[in-house]
């Protein structure tokens, strides 16, 4: 019996342009507290969603329940994410990474954002 071969072709998005300085009005401030393991992916991520890291601290979870804390039990390795992201792109920024680490879960981790000054030198990261 003869296999039957089949490539796949596997899609390319086309490389982001950096904006103008023009271009960027107002950025956002977007933290992110996830588990330790998933911090590569979302590392990666956020670069491909065209973000950009400013720190990554590492963290230590622990559970909700005063019986666990005190017993040392149900702590987690966890990873802080401090990243910019345009105003305009932050929407949909969130709710990919939101979606793709199921921050909605319990356990999975947390997000927000806080808007900020494009002047305070994360700006510069964005231009050409």
């Amino acid at each position: 019996m003869a296999k039957l071969q089949v490539r796949h072709e596997l899609k390319k998005t086309p490389p982001r342009r950096k904006p103008k300085l023009s271009e960027i009005n107002e950025l956002t401030l977007a933290v992110f507290i996830i588990k330790k393991e998933n911090s590569l992916k979302l590392r990666e991520t956020i670069n491909q969603l065209g973000g950009k890291i400013l720190s990554e601290v590492k963290a230590k979870g622990v559970s909700r329940s005063s019986a666990f804390e005190a017993l040392n039990m149900g702590a987690h390795e966890m990873a802080v994410f401090f990243a910019v992201a345009r105003v305009e792109d932050v929407k949909d920024f969130m709710q990919f990474i939101s979606e793709k680490f199921e921050l909605s879960l319990p356990g999975n981790g947390k997000g927000f954002t806080i808007d900020i000054d494009g002047y305070l030198g994360a700006k510069a990261l964005f231009i050409e």
